[in-house]
């Protein structure tokens, strides 16, 4: 299989793989060996269980896997609709991979020839525009001045006020002491 590149910074793709084993030596190996590693040597790298899901396709009977695709992951139809005869006349085993597997990194994959890439699907993005605020209230600088700021006194008038602040404080803490 030709070598996939992975963009810098993927997210939300799910790459669906048929896996090109036969159905009984893929279950005698999944009977001793887990699906992650199953699925790491058939990709040439490692990978977790949040990577990937292994399965046969005849677990989804009654749903298909164009249906799984766009129900349990949120691809839309019309990308699946392209390949939908490809994605129905699977069986066996197929191999999901999803964009975590790669952590932002940008990637060469090299998968085993074990695999056939069917499809690449991104799933559905929720919509981010934002509408336009047109009330008065949203506009810049909308407050209306109100004159020339308070300025404080200064002078004698300055030192009065602090003076009868002071005073204040000290017969709140004299109170304060007294009910102590």
């Amino acid at each position: 299989m030709r070598p996939i590149d992975i963009p810098r910074n993927e997210t939300g793709v799910v790459r669906v793989f048929a896996v090109n084993r036969p159905m009984s030596e893929m279950t005698t190996l999944l009977k001793t060996q887990e699906k992650v590693e199953v699925a790491g040597a058939l990709l040439n790298r490692d990978v977790t269980e949040r990577d990937v899901e292994l399965f046969p396709v005849s677990d989804l009977t009654g749903v298909g896997l164009p249906s799984y695709l766009s129900d349990g992951y949120a691809i839309p139809e019309t990308q699946i609709l392209k390949d939908h005869g490809r994605l129905s006349a699977l069986d066996g085993y197929v191999l999901l991979l999803f964009s975590s597997a790669f952590d932002g990194e940008e990637e060469r994959l090299e998968p085993s020839s074990d695999l056939t890439l069917i499809g690449t699907y991104g799933e559905a993005q929720p919509d981010m525009t934002a509408i336009p605020l047109t009330s008065d209230a949203a506009a810049p600088y909308t407050g209306i001045p109100t004159g020339a700021p308070v300025v404080p006194p200064e002078g004698r008038g300055a030192s009065m006020t602090l003076v009868t602040i002071a005073i204040v404080i000290l017969i709140g803490l004299a109170l304060l002491w007294a009910m102590a």
